[in-house]
């Protein structure tokens, strides 16, 4: 009789027996079956495993290191048919963690570990930070990947479940240290996980806590994005810092930028983790000012991302969901801003607002399915707005249909508040005590301090709720306004302001979370442009905008330059003279970002650099053919319409005169265009 050793005897016996044996060694398959040391199936983009345990489903990366000759090997047993990643991660039977247990495996009181110690190497490589590369200035950051030493990264992974229990799992993991990774590194990774919060990444809320656990689990197991994430956070610490330095965060941010290029270039698939990578550098990218480079990354994630999902599977999972909701707000983004539409078709908006209709239906109590509810829909509401007006600035639409699509449009912005749940706007949750914050100065033209402004608690989303809506209503009127040749309604101005005065609540309120400011200012902006153009307006605005820069989002120079126009105030360099009030690490940003702004390829990076959006054929500065704007949102104030700014020099019956993008991009089989110098 043959020799059987005694773990494969015992193994044996137990299934003689009946007993469930758990899976011991999987060579391929998502994140979470491996640690689970179950067998995954390895459907994409979510396994039946994961699927019906409502758990994350992530696959890993390809490799790209030219090291890893025995994962590149085993890689060919991997289902290519199927869309498996080809990455593997062994592990010694000796070592192997012990299993996590299906939900109803769960011990009372017994929570899974996220981050544990395996002696195995993985196949991506980590330097030392002593072989950070030098810093670079031109527009095409390409810093050495020479001198890399292999490292270990945790390989753990909770089951992921809707129990409370794993909430608490998540909760204690995000305090967790991240063993074997470089000191500077594991210094930012856990400046990100308790200094920063959803607020830097423009998330309206994380109830999951997925920026915490589940990306941060990703970024360790992935170079570029590991330090994508890093320079991120070190930008942000940087700007804590009196004698904060560029280098402080850039040497991170080309480092990731070189490590996505080889990427690129080694690797024919692409997965999530390269797609949240993108995301994560067009964040930094948007911080900077760099609006064209943003919109560069924009289009590899669109790529990758209409490649690897459907607008139906990308639902499957909140990692994926997340995602998602994180290249949407950059498509938006780059189409307000541009002047066009947007790039994602309609049906992946309609398949994002159905998603979270039925899961209100199923869970109606849930707090965070009416809020996500209701911001799918803000988001399809742009959407629909941007997609009609295009269609009318092409001539694909006659004067009759307009009208008719435009009258339903109008109806539904509208009903919107109306349909907001009423839980969501319990007046019980407005923030009255102000304690700590500054007093009102007294040409301020808004009063932050009302005791009807913002909400707190569970509802501090509420606030974003309503200004992102009001943004994108302010858009549509302003859309509006130039289409029909009207000044802008009562309503819409005191709109604009009620967008200040929430914004300058947020700013003052000393509890407000880390990051609030940085979401806001993007509703804030749009704002701006309805207020009236005197002394009184234009300083406040400048304190504001100066405040907005000095947290860490810069703007684009085309901001600055029309703020100049229209206020007669030369704003160009910094909004006060003499850089007063400039720190010099912004002042470094500053002049970096201006130094390496790439020129526009095509014709709508080209009006995006313009902000066509907001600009095109636009000045809403007073003239002396209008009568006077009103000066501030007292109570009681009272409005006549006649009072009212509108556009001038409207050259333009409309806003939207573009059509749908044709970038020529183009990722099969080299690279993304040159999206990144890959060709």
């Amino acid at each position: 009789m043959p020799h059987v050793p005694g773990s494969a005897r015992a193994r044996r016996r137990s299934t003689q027996t009946g007993e469930h044996v758990k899976h011991r060694r999987t060579r391929s398959g998502c994140y979470t079956c491996r640690n689970r040391r179950v067998k995954c199936d390895e459907m994409h983009p979510i396994c039946e495993r994961c699927r019906k345990g409502n758990r994350d489903c992530v696959y890993p990366e390809p490799s790209t290191s030219s090291k890893s000759s025995r994962s590149g090997a085993k890689s060919k047993s991997s289902p290519e048919e199927n869309g498996s990643s080809g990455e593997e991660y062994d592990h010694d039977p000796k070592e192997l963690l012990p299993p996590i247990p299906d939900d109803d495996e769960h011990g009372e009181g017994r929570l899974p570990e996220l981050y544990s110690v395996s002696r195995r190497s993985t196949t991506q490589s980590l330097r030392e930070p002593s072989d950070t590369p030098s810093l670079t200035h031109d527009r095409s950051p390409s810093p050495s990947t020479e001198g890399s030493t292999t490292v270990t990264v945790p390989t753990s992974r909770p089951s992921l479940s809707r129990s409370a229990s794993m909430q608490a799992a998540k909760q204690a993991a995000s305090n967790r240290p991240w063993p074997e990774l470089p000191q500077d590194v594991k210094f930012y990774l856990n400046f990100h996980r308790t200094k920063m919060s959803h607020h830097h990444y423009c998330f309206k809320r994380d109830h999951e806590s997925f920026l915490k656990t589940t990306f941060l689990e990703i970024a360790v197991k992935n170079e570029p994005l590991l330090y994508a994430v890093v320079g991120f956070a070190a930008y942000y610490h940087t700007l804590t810092k009196p004698d904060g330095k560029l280098q402080n965060f850039l040497k991170y941010y080309n480092k990731s930028v070189s490590l996505l290029r080889q990427s690129l270039l080694k690797n024919k698939k692409h997965g999530l983790a390269t797609l949240l990578t993108i995301l994560q550098l067009a964040s930094i990218e948007e911080l900077l000012g760099d609006w064209i480079n943003l919109m560069g990354h924009q289009k590899a994630a669109y790529q990758i991302l209409t490649k690897l999902y459907s607008p139906q599977t990308i639902m499957q999972s909140e990692t994926l969901r997340k995602t998602l909701l994180w290249y949407i707000r950059f498509d938006l983004f780059v189409g307000f801003q541009s002047n066009h539409e947007t790039v994602l078709g309609r049906d992946w908006f309609d398949a994002c607002h159905v998603y979270y209709v039925q899961r209100l239906r199923d869970s109606p109590n849930d707090l965070t399915m009416k809020f996500e509810e209701r911001f799918s829909y803000s988001r399809l509401l742009a959407t629909d707005t941007a997609i009609l007006f295009a269609k009318k600035g092409k001539g694909d639409i006659g004067d009759e249909d307009f009208a008719a699509q435009f009258a339903e449009i109008t109806s539904r912005y509208e009903n919107y508040e109306k349909d907001i749940d009423p839980a969501l706007l319990d007046p019980n949750a407005f923030i009255t005590d102000f304690s700590g914050a500054p007093p009102r100065h007294p040409d301020d033209p808004v009063d932050p301090y009302d005791p009807h402004n913002i909400r707190g608690g569970e509802l501090w989303t509420t606030n974003y709720l309503l200004l992102d809506f009001w943004a994108i209503d302010l858009m549509f009127k302003l859309m509006t306004s130039m289409a029909l040749r009207q000044p802008f309604s009562e309503e819409t101005v005191r709109r604009a302001y009620k967008t200040c005065q929430m914004f300058e609540a947020i700013e003052l309120y000393p509890h407000s979370p880390p990051g609030a400011l940085i979401e806001a200012q993007a509703s804030f902006g749009i704002a701006t442009l309805f207020l009236p153009k005197d002394q009184r307006h234009i300083t406040w605005l400048r304190h504001k905008l100066a405040k907005i820069e000095t947290s860490g989002y810069i703007y684009p120079a085309t901001f600055r330059t029309r703020m100049t126009d229209d206020w007669g105030i030369d704003v160009t360099r910094w909004w006060f003279p003499n850089d007063e009030g400039c720190p010099p690490i912004v002042r470094s940003i500053k002049e970096f970002s201006h130094d390496r702004t790439t020129e526009p390829k095509d014709q709508i990076s080209e009006d995006l650099r313009d902000m066509k959006g907001l600009f095109s054929s636009l000045s809403l500065g007073d003239s002396p053919d209008k009568p006077p704007s009103i000066s501030g949102l007292e109570a009681g104030t009272e409005i006549s319409p006649t009072s009212m700014a509108g556009p001038m020099d409207l050259d333009e019956a409309l806003i939207y005169t573009g059509g749908s993008p044709d970038f020529g991009w183009d990722v099969e089989g080299e690279g993304f265009g040159g999206v990144y110098g890959v060709q």
